[in-house]
C-alpha cells in the first residue's frame, strides 16, 4: 500500500447521493473510473457501481462519442470503495491487497506492470465516516477488452469476500491461485466463486494468449456494439465458456482449447481447483 493520501471528488449523481448522508444499497465493493491525481485530488469520472456491465458501457459510449464520461484508456485509473463500520476498515483494507496480492502474481508471471494501490478519502471527510477508499492504477492491458476488465475486477471482489483471511494469505504464487480459490471456493457459495469454480481453470488459456486474442485489436473494435450488443453481458465467464456475442473471439479462443497443450494444462488446472482431488 503506498503512503500517499488522496481526496476523493465524487460524480454529480453519488456527491446527491453522499450529501443526503443516505447509504448506497450495496454491501458489495463499488468501483469508479477517475481521472490521475492533480494536486492530491481524485475527480471521479463516472458514477460509483459493482456492475462491470456499467463499467464496460462508460468505455463503449467514450470510444463512440455517445457520451463524454472522459475515462482514461491509456491506463487503469480506478477507486475501490465500500462502506464500512469502523473496526471493519482495517479487513477491507486486507482484502483490497489481498486482491491486488493475486493481481500483482499474475504480472509478474506474464513480465506486466505491478498494479499499485493508494489510500483515498472523500474530499469531504465528514460525510464519509463509514466510507473507505482505495485508488488502483494499473497496466492498460487490463482494460483492453470487456473479458480484461471483468477478470480484473473480479479477482477485487473475490479478494473481498473473505473475512478472516484463512485462504487469501496463503496465495504467494501462480499456482497457488488456482489451488487457494478452489479450496475457497468449495467452502462458499458467494456468486463471485462460483464463476471461478465454473470456469476458472480457463483463466491461464485467456491470459497465456492475451496478445492472440486481445493485443492486435483496437479497444474500439474491442468495445464495439457490432461484436458485444447493444448493453455489456461480455465477460470472463462468457468468454470461457464460449457464449461471448463476439464470435470472432470466441472462434479463436475455441482454436486455442482445441490445441493438445492446452487442454492439459485446463486438465492440471481443474485438479488443483478440486480440494476433493
Amino acid at each position: 500500500m503506498e503512503k500517499k493520501i488522496l481526496k476523493v471528488i465524487l460524480s454529480g449523481s453519488d456527491n446527491t447521493v453522499y450529501a443526503s448522508k443516505k447509504r448506497h444499497p450495496f454491501d458489495e465493493p463499488l468501483f469508479a473510473f477517475v481521472a490521475p491525481p492533480n494536486k492530491g485530488e481524485l475527480k471521479c469520472k463516472t458514477d460509483l457501481t459493482y456492475c462491470r456491465e456499467s463499467m464496460c458501457e462508460y468505455i463503449r459510449q467514450d470510444l463512440r462519442n455517445v457520451s463524454n464520461y472522459g475515462v482514461v484508456l491509456s491506463k487503469v485509473h480506478l477507486i475501490i470503495h465500500r462502506s464500512v463500520a469502523p473496526k471493519g476498515a482495517s479487513v477491507f483494507e486486507k482484502q483490497v491487497l489481498a486482491g491486488q496480492n493475486m493481481v500483482n502474481i499474475i504480472e509478474q508471471h506474464y513480465g506486466w506492470p505491478l498494479t499499485r494501490i493508494y489510500g483515498a478519502g472523500l474530499f469531504n471527510p465528514k460525510e464519509s465516516k463509514r466510507d473507505r477508499f482505495y485508488y488502483i492504477t494499473a497496466s492498460k492491458r487490463w482494460i483492453k477488452s470487456p473479458i480484461m476488465l471483468s477478470l480484473f475486477t473480479l479477482l477485487f471482489r473475490i479478494a473481498t469476500i473473505e473475512r478472516e483471511f484463512k485462504f487469501t494469505k496463503n496465495i504467494n504464487s501462480f499456482d497457488d491461485i488456482f489451488i487457494v480459490l478452489g479450496k475457497l471456493a468449495s467452502a462458499n457459495n458467494q456468486i463471485e466463486l462460483s464463476y471461478f469454480r465454473a470456469h476458472g481453470h480457463y483463466w491461464e488459456a485467456v491470459l497465456d494468449h492475451y496478445q492472440q486474442l486481445f493485443g492486435k485489436h483496437s479497444m474500439a473494435r474491442m468495445y464495439s456494439p457490432d461484436n458485444n450488443g447493444y448493453y455489456f453481458t461480455e465477460g470472463i465467464n462468457t468468454l470461457c465458456d464460449c457464449s461471448s456475442g463476439d464470435r470472432t473471439l470466441t472462434t479463436a479462443f475455441k482454436k486455442i482449447l482445441s490445441k493438445p497443450s492446452q487442454s492439459e494444462k485446463i486438465r492440471e488446472r481443474m485438479e488443483q481447483s478440486d480440494p476433493s482431488a
